[in-house]
């Protein structure tokens, strides 16, 4: 059987820095899948002797990580836009003039598929406030986030383990 990875199961948050996450925050339900990208920008080093690079030399591994959530609580439209929810009325989210984004542990888990599921952590993520809300007579918004994956204090940024 092939080893597939297929939809998404989860989509949890914690704290950054905590060494045992709890994954308190479960962002619900997504829609239209999601997408986990790298982009690797390289350097090619060239000599006047050869038509091919003598060198490869990879600089950036920008990682990012792009979800549709469905389900449009406060603290999702929050998140998404790099607001806050407010404390004396929940159902309302405010959002500043200029967002700086929020920093958090992101764990997705994918569904199973002939027994098989993969589980993504990142220890450091900023979740910038890059969104948009589409109105649509023909079926419910999903809301984007737009995650970038940063360099943790320790370890690697991604880890992808089969379960």
């Amino acid at each position: 059987m092939a080893n597939l990875i297929f939809s998404i199961e989860s989509v949890k948050l914690d704290e950054v820095g905590q060494s045992n996450p709890t994954w308190a925050i479960d962002l619900g339900v997504t829609k239209g899948g999601g997408s986990f990208t790298q982009d690797v920008t390289s350097l090619e080093i060239m000599s006047d002797q050869a038509s091919d690079p003598e060198a490869i030399i990879a600089t950036q591994a920008t990682k990012t990580i792009t979800l549709n959530l469905l389900d449009a609580t406060p603290s999702n439209l929050a998140l998404a836009f790099g607001g806050s929810v407010d404390t004396t009325d929940t159902n309302k989210v405010t959002i500043p003039s200029l967002v700086t984004g929020v920093e958090k542990q992101v764990k997705i888990t994918t569904r199973k598929v002939n027994n098989i599921q993969y589980e993504i952590k990142i220890p450091r993520a900023l979740i910038k406030g890059n969104s948009t809300i589409t109105f649509s007579n023909d079926d419910a918004s999903s809301i984007p986030i737009e995650i970038t994956v940063l360099t943790p204090a320790s370890g690697n940024p991604v880890t992808i383990t089969k379960l």
